[in-house]
């Protein structure tokens, strides 16, 4: 590893190019992080630096000890709310006794019949769209368009 010149830096040479001295490979980039040891001021000094190699350079760098390849991590945020919300449920309705399970059935029902009240609602709002004919607006010819306009302007 070595640090990189101005120019390099300008042509993208290790963010959007292999960063491979002799490599200019745009395709198919990885992103590494290695450890850079460096001496600044007579002390010697170590950082995580993250380099992005091409698939060919990848395997050079990583040829006696696999290094740490940077990924990004997927989003699985609402999957997990939903999962905890389901587990709080089934904790919540299994600890409860008896009488609080004929409570939750007639909540249950409640629910059924406000869904099946909300899709009746919808499915007639569906009839009535396509049982009046379809409303147009008639489009006005430039010249039309263009009286407005001059209207408009010298009122």
């Amino acid at each position: 590893m070595r640090w990189r010149v101005e120019k390099e830096v300008v042509l993208g040479k290790g963010q959007f190019v292999c960063g491979n001295k002799k490599c200019d490979e745009v395709d198919k980039i990885r992103t590494w992080e290695v450890n850079f040891g460096y001496v600044e001021q007579g002390a010697k000094k170590n950082a995580l630096v993250k380099c992005r190699l091409c698939f060919e350079c990848s395997y050079k760098l990583n040829y006696h000890h696999k290094k740490k390849e940077v990924t990004r991590k997927k989003k699985k945020r609402r999957r997990d709310k939903k999962r905890k919300k389901r587990r709080e449920e089934s904790e919540s309705s299994s600890s409860s006794s008896s009488s609080d399970s004929s409570a939750d059935e007639d909540g249950e029902t409640s629910r059924k019949e406000d869904t099946e009240a909300v899709r009746q609602k919808a499915e007639a709002d569906a009839k009535e769209i396509w049982s009046k004919p379809i409303q147009r607006d008639e489009e006005k010819s430039r010249e039309d368009v263009f009286n407005e306009f001059l209207e408009d302007l010298f009122l």
